[in-house]
């Protein structure tokens, strides 16, 4: 099971977090019962490389994350 971490803190979700935060309809449902998906408040990014919206995918960090981006990521760590 690989976990999903989105931010949704303030500035992440007006950067476009809030497409993410609607995950459920982007994922394949073939990944589905593959992932877990959270909010968290905070990635621990820094402010100096901002490039939101972030999301983790197990441990690896994703800037200006998109779906589809998210997704690659997911396939490439179930490969």
């Amino acid at each position: 099971m690989i976990t999903v971490r989105i931010c949704v803190g303030t500035y992440c979700y007006l950067q476009g977090g809030q497409q993410l935060a609607q995950w459920k309809n982007y994922i394949p449902t073939r990944l589905m019962d593959k992932v877990t998906f959270v909010g968290a408040s905070c990635l621990d990014c820094k402010e100096d490389e901002a490039k939101p919206p972030y999301a983790k995918v197990g441990t690896v960090l994703i800037k200006q994350a998109t779906p589809e981006k998210i997704i690659e990521e997911i396939e490439r760590q179930l490969s």
